[in-house]
């Protein structure tokens, strides 16, 4: 057992087969390597007092497991093949000293540690708090689109005091051209309309799988509009009106005020 564990500590450091030949003249494949890790019992090691709890996917939207997490010793102690509460509930059995739970807001999960370690507190992991948080905000920011486009032009036009005491007015965006605004408001009807009739299938009982399938859609998209409180408006660019430029912005306009103004000079 002993030179077993050698081997296999040796080779985990490096190239399998090099490094076994050089210190022993042994030829090892990786598949070898692997079914020799693999028959090695897994270390016990004590119920962790903070577990954290999350699902995991064997295939993106069709199958999930679930993964338990030591979150004192940052690392993983057990994968369950399912997410179903009568498994995290007997894993928590067979492992009893679990004092604190984090967790999504799955319904399985909250009844299976209740049945599983009744005396773990729960609380919301700080993944999804954010998760939560990012999605709220961004149905406000939906609904208060307009008005909030609005400030924000109301900031950008305001006059800027330079050091110098002169004030400059920034110079507003151009408008896209006739064509794009035609294209962009075409675009924004067949979203609107996709909008409406989702809501429109929400009310009569359908699910969004199946009101993606009869429109066309992604799930998500139509969970998203279903989530939706009022439709919601694409949001602009986040780097719209900056330039690469920005950071040289007074260096360029010194120079300019200097009398220089070969724009090849100023670009080097």
């Amino acid at each position: 057992m002993a030179k077993r564990l050698t081997l296999i500590g040796l080779a985990l450091g490096g190239s399998a087969g090099s490094r076994l030949s050089g210190h022993f003249g042994i030829p090892v494949s990786r598949h070898t390597l692997l079914r020799l890790v693999r028959r090695q019992p897994l270390p016990d090691a004590p119920p962790p007092a903070m577990l954290g709890v999350d699902d995991w996917a064997h295939r993106k939207r069709q199958t999930y497991g679930t993964i338990l997490v030591d979150l004192v010793q940052s690392r993983p102690v057990a994968l369950r093949a399912d997410r179903e509460a009568e498994t995290l509930a007997g894993w928590l059995r067979a492992h009893p000293g679990v004092k604190v739970v984090t967790r999504d807001r799955s319904i399985a999960y909250r009844d299976g540690t209740r049945a599983g370690a009744p005396q773990a507190i729960q609380v919301a992991d700080r993944f999804h708090l954010l998760q939560n948080l990012s999605e709220a905000l961004d149905q406000v920011f939906s609904a208060h689109g307009s008005v909030l486009t609005e400030v924000k032009k109301q900031l950008e036009s305001k006059p800027i005091i330079r050091e110098d005491g002169t004030v400059t007015v920034p110079v507003p965006p151009t408008r896209p051209p006739p064509l794009a605004r035609q294209r962009a408001e075409q675009r924004r009807a067949r979203r609107l309309a996709h909008y409406t009739r989702v809501w429109e299938l929400h009310r009569h009982g359908w699910s969004d799988r199946v009101i993606a399938r009869r429109l066309g859609l992604g799930r998500m998209t139509v969970t998203r509009y279903r989530q939706a409180p009022v439709f919601p408006e694409r949001k602009g660019r986040s780097d719209q009106g900056s330039s690469l430029a920005d950071p040289y912005k007074a260096c360029l306009l010194e120079r300019w005020n200097a009398g220089q103004r070969e724009t090849l000079q100023l670009f080097r």
